[in-house]
């Protein structure tokens, strides 16, 4: 369980966020029976979403940096 405040990082392949960290500022009730809706706030992109637990990870640290893509040029 990831409480308010936790640094979490998307850590999914195939998610539009991947490598992406924020801060959980919410939880949204349940999306599967083992899986809940977290809201995240990213720094980044200036809002926050709702990611399934499943695919986030907790960062160690304080930083609210995004890990630098390619392809974002």
């Amino acid at each position: 369980m990831m409480a308010l405040g936790t640094q979490v990082m998307v850590d999914h392949p195939q998610h539009p966020f991947n490598g992406c960290m924020g801060r959980v500022v919410g939880r949204r009730g349940g999306r599967t029976a083992d899986d809940t809706w977290i809201l995240v706030y990213f720094a980044s992109k200036m809002r926050s979403y709702l990611v399934p637990e499943s695919i986030l990870s907790t960062q160690p640290g304080n930083s609210e940096t995004r890990n630098p893509d390619p392809a974002d040029g």
